[in-house]
């Protein structure tokens, strides 16, 4: 009913695989990747590598680099993919945050994510003369039922005066496309208000209704969510959702709609308010009003979780970091173990 598994391990090369990232494509083949850090730390030495499953992750393939640090910018972090209504696969990532030079970037693949595009530069999209640090997501992106694709971002506004690498205060809103990738726009902002302060790592789902939803880190014990016609302005019902507590961390969401059950969207994080650990999912019906359906996966390890569905197959797979990425686990489980509180 549920299997788990350690997926990567810090080794010599690679001290830490941090801010895991997870789709399955429309072949059903998984891709997971990560930020592998040479050292703990944000702005690490680091390459972004990814790993294929096209087995329901009881294998996977060796590593596939796509994007590699160097002495210029080291740091090369926040990975997202999205596969697009015609089935191209995009890859974003930045170079240090887009600071010091550093550029946003997109990579993609025809090809399921065997071969990739040579890097595009797309930082002027990303209104580079607002901010200072910028990062995608991170986890995966989303498409709108019209076909724009959706990334959540989050940013550092100059005007605060911030130090330049200071990831806060930050301000959160989406990056889009609806051109499948070739030019790209920021959306409407969410800004801090008095009950969200410095909204900033941020997944997308779509609703039951076609909405945007976003289920949202902040400076606080519990998640955010906003709503959105189309997935870049106009956002509303833009508040705590303090039943879904974490230790502010990263906790990702998914849709699952496999026609035989109700339209559910499944959130996975660490639900402990005081360490990273408890890696639970829950289940909503309701289109991310209520979650009244919980599992926990993992009682005593956690970090970082990222959630990913495959309707075809019936099966959710949640990935998660321990010990801030020393290594990381992944758990595959189907939609029944996860509604059926008897097991």
């Amino acid at each position: 009913m549920i299997e788990i598994k350690e997926l990567w391990r810090g080794a010599e090369k690679y001290e830490r695989h941090r801010i895991p990232g997870m789709i399955v494509t429309k072949k059903g083949t998984i891709l997971a990747y990560n930020e592998a850090r040479e050292a703990g730390d944000d702005w690490a030495m680091m390459d972004i590598l990814m790993q294929r499953s096209v087995d329901n992750g009881k294998t996977f393939g060796e590593f596939i680099k796509l994007a590699k640090g160097d002495k210029t910018h080291p740091t090369v972090n926040n990975p997202v993919m999205i596969q697009d209504k015609n089935g191209r696969i995009h890859f974003l990532y930045c170079e240090d945050y887009t600071i010091n030079g550093g550029r946003a970037l997109r990579r993609y693949s025809d090809d399921d994510g065997i071969t990739w595009s040579d890097p595009i530069d797309i930082t002027d999209y990303t209104n580079p003369d607002y901010h200072n640090a910028f990062a995608f997501g991170p986890g995966h992106g989303t498409v709108a039922k019209d076909g724009t694709i959706i990334v959540p971002i989050w940013m550092v506004p100059k005007h605060h005066g911030a130090p330049m690498k200071s990831h806060a205060p930050s301000v959160l809103t989406t990056f889009y496309s609806k051109d499948n990738g070739e030019t790209w726009a920021l959306g409407e902002l969410l800004e801090t208000n008095s009950d969200i302060l410095c909204p900033n790592e941020t997944v997308a789902a779509i609703t039951s209704d076609d909405q945007v939803y976003l289920n949202i880190r902040f400076k606080g014990s519990c998640r955010a969510k906003a709503y959105s016609d189309n997935g870049y302005s106009n956002w509303k019902e833009y508040a705590p959702d303090y039943k879904l507590t974490h230790p502010q961390c990263f906790g990702s969401v998914a849709a699952y709609n496999d026609g035989n059950h109700p339209y559910t969207l499944i959130f996975a994080n660490c639900a402990s308010t005081e360490s990273r650990k408890e890696v639970t999912v829950r289940a909503s019906f309701d289109d991310g009003k209520t979650y009244p359906v919980s599992k926990l996966i993992d009682a005593d390890r956690g970090g970082y979780v990222e959630v990913a569905v495959d309707n075809d197959a019936g099966l959710i797979y949640v990935l998660y970091e321990n010990d801030w990425g020393k290594s990381d686990t992944l758990a595959i489980f189907d939609y029944d173990w996860l509604v059926n509180q008897d097991v």
